[in-house]
């Protein structure tokens, strides 16, 4: 029995492969059903679980400066680039907690 990771990193073979879960399938050997599953429920469990192609490399940091007061000139985004070129914009006055979920869909490597 395959295991989760196997799974994951089948779903991805054929997300990129472009081709229909049909013919995908029938060439790897298994059902279209089981495919389709196992996107859902990798998705469904969401970024909690690191994909089979996330880096090794730990993530960098840079230095943060926090302000006390947000004055009314700072009212341009912060963005955000992410190793996979995507960009996150946020303004001020965002929710931390919905900008790290935002930030960890974004650093997939599945298309949005």
């Amino acid at each position: 029995m395959a295991t989760r990771v196997e799974w994951a990193e089948r779903v991805q073979r054929w997300e990129r492969s472009g081709l229909s879960a049909e013919k995908f399938a029938r060439r790897e050997g298994y059902k279209p059903k089981q495919l389709y599953w196992w996107r859902w429920k990798l998705r469904a469990d969401g970024p909690s679980q690191p994909s089979p192609s996330s880096s090794t490399e730990p993530p960098r940091f840079l230095p943060v400066h926090v302000v006390a007061d947000v004055s009314p000139a700072m009212t341009e985004p912060i963005e955000i680039a992410l190793p996979n070129g995507r960009v996150v914009r946020v303004r001020p006055g965002f929710d931390p907690a919905t900008l790290e979920r935002v930030l960890a869909l974004a650093a997939e490597e599945t298309p949005c």
